[in-house]
């Protein structure tokens, strides 16, 4: 947390521009801060066959992690001590079985309310420490199955202590859990929490999150609701309620400022939803207007399709006091809310809540060159810092990098891209990597690029700096190397898009953060609200 709270400082305050920073710190932010754990890939899942299995965490929050488990290891089982003939436990043997037990309860039951509160969306430590809630959820998912393993040693060890004492001496396990299961209601109920928690553990998986949330969502709900109930009910006797009190304390004050999103939006905004190809375009007027910043997200729910769920949506910008959102329809909520506009000529006006705006927004107008890059939909989030850095007019290299599949979905950004255009202070270079067929261009003074002149099909011509190229991908790792390279002073390159463009991004800036003459700086933008 502390070393969070110092590089959120640092970006804050730090001056960007003609600064480098020592040897020692690039060595460390290269082999350290930066880097996957291994093998390329952090965004773009690990597969055994063709399966997504899971996705590997950076190399520093793999040594939290690390560091995380080794603690809660020690705190398990070092400095284990037994009182010799005591006149309690037969065997020293017991009475560690007892100590170790009754330690992973404590250890288990502590890391609960750090569970809830790594998980919500209102987390006080984002803005305390900068880190992204993508971050929190690894750290969320870890301190879960942590919970799991110290509440499997608790019940392991209690009933290795059990069989060998009382009246359940010499019995095997399967007698004692089964006689436990009939007659001890209080021990039942806990056998039952810590199989809810390994349920929660499986139907957790990456591949039931990421292809059936709202499946995954449900199960999740349900059981976590489950296992808090079974393990109150098992815990209450032993008065070590605290926990589980901080946990609904936690959870409350998240739902708390959630409502208060809501109602200070308007819970009666209108949002006018259209539809473009695959993608849906969504205009909401709130009632109360937050200016977001650049990066920022929110909750959308659609009334008519399960109020209870909600989607996050990057904010593309605010326009007449309107937040711009722009969706492409994947399965679940963006599918039905396509459909049904799809039915209406392609336009609707629906009754929404919006819940936001969440998230942090990375300082890039303090550098002097600034690479942004954007794979298909994710050109929201990227766009709203090129309209942010456009509008403030100061002397910086900017630089647009955008691969999509179909020349379509530039009809997603186009009023946006005409803004970009003008006055040529952004050099926009745009991927259509799926189709052949070429637009009207005028002949850039480059022969390898076009210049477009009129994207939102109307007549005033814009002055432009639009690279476009067909059938073809750009090799991100040279641009950001020679961008680096070739940069004077500081270096901010921000990505968003498919986890494999993300981890091409990442590990280039990681090859090239000693290389500037300024401080390089990488800004993965993939919010993983699952």
């Amino acid at each position: 947390m502390l070393l969070g709270f110092g590089r959120l400082i640092t970006l804050r305050l730090y001056p960007r521009k003609g600064s480098r920073p020592l040897s020692v710190v690039s060595k460390f932010r290269e082999h350290v801060t930066l880097p996957t754990t291994f093998g390329g890939k952090h965004i773009e899942p690990q597969r055994i066959g063709k399966v997504p299995v899971n996705v590997i965490p950076t190399r520093w929050q793999t040594i939290v992690v690390f560091f995380f488990i080794a603690l809660n290891i020690i705190f398990l089982f070092v400095d284990m001590w037994t009182v010799p003939n005591n006149t309690v436990y037969y065997t020293d043997a017991l009475m560690t079985a007892r100590n170790i037990g009754d330690r992973a309860a404590l250890l288990g039951l502590a890391l609960f309310p750090i569970l809830f509160l790594f998980g919500g969306r209102n987390n006080v430590l984002l803005f305390f420490t900068g880190w992204s809630f993508e971050t929190f959820n690894v750290f969320h998912r870890w301190i879960g199955r942590m919970m799991f393993v110290n509440f499997a040693v608790h019940g392991w060890s209690f009933t290795y202590y059990y069989r060998h004492m009382g009246e359940y001496k010499g019995e095997s396990n399967f007698a004692y859990w089964k006689e436990q299961i009939l007659d001890d209601r209080d021990d039942y109920i806990g056998i039952v929490a810590i199989t809810l928690i390994g349920i929660i553990l499986v139907q957790a998986c990456y591949v039931l999150r990421h292809h059936w949330y709202e499946v995954f969502l449900v199960l999740h709900i349900a059981t976590v609701i489950s296992f808090f109930a079974t393990a109150w009910h098992h815990v209450k006797p032993h008065n070590y309620m605290e926990y589980f009190y901080a946990c609904v304390a936690v959870w409350a004050f998240d739902r708390f400022i959630r409502l208060g999103r809501i109602l200070l939006a308007g819970p009666f905004s209108k949002a006018n939803i259209s539809v473009y190809g695959d993608a849906v375009y969504v205009a909401v007027k709130p009632a109360v207007h937050f200016q977001p910043k650049p990066g920022q997200y929110a909750f959308l729910y659609v009334l008519r399709h399960n109020f209870w769920e909600s989607h996050p949506f990057s904010i593309m910008e605010t326009r007449d006091k309107h937040y711009v959102f722009v969706a492409k329809a994947h399965n679940g909520l963006t599918k039905k809310i396509h459909n049904s506009v799809t039915k209406q000529d392609g336009n609707a006006a629906v009754n929404v809540w919006i819940e936001g705006p969440y998230g942090d927004s990375y300082p890039i107008a303090r550098y002097e060159t600034v690479l942004l890059v954007a794979g298909g939909i994710g050109i929201t989030a990227i766009m709203s810092y090129a309209l942010d850095l456009k509008r403030r007019n100061t002397p910086q290299d900017v630089r647009l990098y955008w691969m999509v599949r179909e020349q379509g979905s530039l009809k997603w950004v186009q009023d946006q891209l005409q803004e970009l255009t003008e006055g040529g202070l952004i050099d926009i270079h745009i991927y259509v990597t799926g189709e052949t067929e070429e637009i009207d261009e005028k002949t850039h003074s480059e022969s390898e690029s076009t210049s477009i002149s009129d994207l939102s099909e109307k007549n005033n011509a814009v002055v432009s700096k639009l690279h476009m190229k067909y059938n073809q991908r750009p090799d991100m790792r040279s641009v950001i190397g020679d961008t680096v390279r070739n940069a004077e002073g500081s270096v901010a390159v921000v990505s968003c898009g498919p986890g494999s463009l993300a981890d091409v991004c990442r590990n280039a800036v990681t090859e090239n953060v000693d290389k500037g003459t300024g401080r390089v700086d990488y800004f993965e933008d993939a919010f993983s609200w699952a």
